[in-house]
């Protein structure tokens, strides 16, 4: 699906001992009919989820939730896919900056609805005439990760390292005319 890019913002963490901000973005499908939220970054380097989470998922999680009651982060855990316990906190972050929720005064980490969102809907699809084109990097999915890891990694392997695996290998590996390739020794962890 191609995307259209709405805005680009950050918003404060909102865990008592967490620091830096959140990176993210709010687009559109091509028809601008469709709001999502994506998570670009995480300043502190936390896990978090890549997706891009229509926002229709977002209002479901709050369906049955009345205005002035306190809400948890966790009531957006089905709005995601990934299992990251940072996505629910951070998008409550996010509707925090965008003002549709408010921190509950008497609990740091709770959350009251507040009015306004079809407003704020409408509003940012009315400024999609103005988006720009958008191709958000998606995360790679498990089965790319495992096969990734199955093949060694040579780029990081010295000329000497690299004669001796040469050596080591069947006949067909490298032909004699062709030059090793000049990598250097992998980092240790």
């Amino acid at each position: 699906m191609k995307y259209l890019s709405l805005k680009s913002a950050k918003a404060s963490k909102i865990g008592q001992r967490s620091q830096g901000v959140i990176h993210y973005r709010i687009l559109t499908d091509q028809n601008r009919q469709q709001l999502y939220i994506f998570i670009t970054g995480n300043d502190d380097d936390g896990y978090y989820s890549k997706e891009i989470i229509p926002f229709e998922k977002i209002e479901r999680c709050l369906q049955d939730i009345k205005p002035n009651v306190p809400l948890s982060s966790k009531l957006f855990k089905p709005a995601f896919i990934g299992q990251s316990n940072n996505n629910s906190a951070f998008l409550a972050a996010i509707l925090r900056e965008e003002k549709l929720l408010a921190p509950v005064t008497d609990a740091v980490r709770k959350h009251s609805i507040q009015p306004g969102w079809d407003q704020w809907k409408t509003g940012l699809l009315k400024e999609a005439a103005q988006a720009k084109p958008y191709e958000p990097e998606q995360g790679k999915s498990k089965l790319a990760i495992k096969k990734a890891s199955e093949t060694p990694d040579i780029s990081e392997i010295d000329d000497e390292e690299m004669a001796l695996l040469q050596r080591s290998a069947p006949d067909s590996a490298v032909s004699e005319d062709e030059e090793p390739v000049k990598s250097k020794r992998p980092k240790k962890s």
